[in-house]
């Protein structure tokens, strides 16, 4: 069994890519998911995520992506979240990653991780 970190536990509490990754292999992580956006990541953003992670001995494994308009009514709203889940399936597989883990909802429906204040005054702006 592999233990395994997301990013996000690291940049949460101010800490760039690098030195998270270098803290979770310190600390005994086996794995990384990195949680990003795989529309708006730079190339020069994709090589630092490979190769800080291979100097660090430390595989991504994951990234997740939260695409709620996948289950939407509209086509037109579910073509662009399906194409954009897909650019995640291209980044894994750039990335060497063997999985993309499709969140889907629980930031709505079970009100967790982003405060149900924060997702309203997204839908007001």
């Amino acid at each position: 069994m592999k233990l395994g970190l997301i990013n996000s536990a690291f940049s949460q509490v101010g800490m760039d890519f690098e030195e998270g990754i270098r803290h979770a292999k310190e600390i005994g992580f086996d794995t990384i998911d990195v949680f990003t956006e795989a529309w708006q990541i730079s190339g020069a953003e994709r090589r630092l995520i490979a190769e800080v992670c291979e100097t660090n001995k430390l595989p991504v494994v994951s990234l997740p992506v939260c695409s709620l308009g996948i289950a939407d009514f509209n086509d037109p709203v579910r073509r662009f979240h399906i194409d954009r889940t897909k650019a995640f399936v291209d980044l894994a597989s750039e990335l060497g990653a063997d999985n993309v883990l499709y969140v889907m909802g629980e930031y709505i429906w079970q009100q967790e991780v982003i405060a149900p204040q924060d997702q309203w005054n997204w839908a007001v702006e």
